[in-house]
């Protein structure tokens, strides 16, 4: 009886000692889902921006500055620290028809690499004063 008294209170402090050993990849593996999830969100933004932009210009009575125009509200909608690196508003005629593209790029730091990288979003549509 006693033999198992000692046994158990041999193996008190396993349990602190596993959870130590495991909470920092615990908190890192929610850090990066953090930081994934914050990326797949700004680049759902990029991409509504580029096709509501394009949508914008490719009017019949609309120009490529107001798909440009367009696409600064919806990025302004998300709030002021959501500047766009680059926006470019671009008209090519193939086979008959005009189409609009507009490219949408920014800049995003990953905190937890440490590292910085560019996400595009990019949308085409047809010129309705071609129709």
């Amino acid at each position: 009886m006693f033999r198992n008294l000692n046994k158990l209170s041999a193996e008190t402090g396993s349990g602190i000692v596993g959870f130590v050993l495991v909470a920092p990849l615990v908190v890192a593996l929610f850090i990066a889902i953090g930081q994934i999830s914050m990326l797949v969100a700004d680049k759902s933004v990029l991409n509504s921006a580029a096709v509501i932009g394009a949508r914008t210009a490719s009017a019949a009575d609309a120009s490529n500055a107001d798909g440009r125009s367009a696409v600064l509200r919806v990025l302004n909608s998300r709030g002021s620290g959501f500047q766009p690196e680059k926006i470019l508003v671009t008209q090519t005629r193939i086979q008959g028809l005009t189409y609009i593209s507009v490219s949408v790029s920014r800049k995003v730091s990953i905190p937890f690499l440490d590292r910085e990288i560019v996400l595009t979003g990019r949308a085409r549509a047809i010129d309705e004063s071609d129709l």
